[in-house]
């Protein structure tokens, strides 16, 4: 029991410092217009929330040009040559993400909402343990 606890804390633990590393991207990105240079093909046919790799070109305010590369969701079709708009850290110009709440914020909130179920789930299992003693 009390491993489902500690797991359960060690998942709110990443959660919190996925959403403060993601959190801290976002104070400092800026929001560019990125040229999809090519998309790459996967083998097979496509799985449920499988992301494609996107390969990008695009300029930082600086007026760098910079090449990077980006997953996105299956959702919509998006092909070489199209235009979208991604956030990029000026200060690593090749950390490039897509600007949506389910890129940015889905994998911390998910290790924190599992991580809190385990830690009440081992919580409980233990006070239930003491009660049948």
């Amino acid at each position: 029991m009390r491993i489902v606890f500690v797991v359960g804390l060690a998942l709110v633990g990443l959660g919190a410092w996925r959403g403060l590393e993601t959190s801290l991207f976002i104070s400092r990105a800026v929001q560019v217009g990125a040229t999809v240079d090519s998309v790459q093909e996967l083998p097979g046919p496509p799985k449920p929330r499988q992301k494609v790799p996107l390969h990008l070109s695009y300029v930082t305010p600086d007026g760098g040009t910079h090449r990077g590369v980006t997953h996105m969701p299956m959702l919509q079709r998006i092909e070489a040559g199209d235009t979208i708009r991604v956030l990029v850290d000026p200060g690593n110009p090749q950390d490039v993400r897509l600007p949506l709440w389910s890129e940015q914020w889905s994998g911390p909130s998910t290790y924190v909402i599992g991580g809190l179920l385990l830690t009440a789930m081992g919580a409980l299992l233990k006070n239930r343990s003491r009660v049948v003693r």
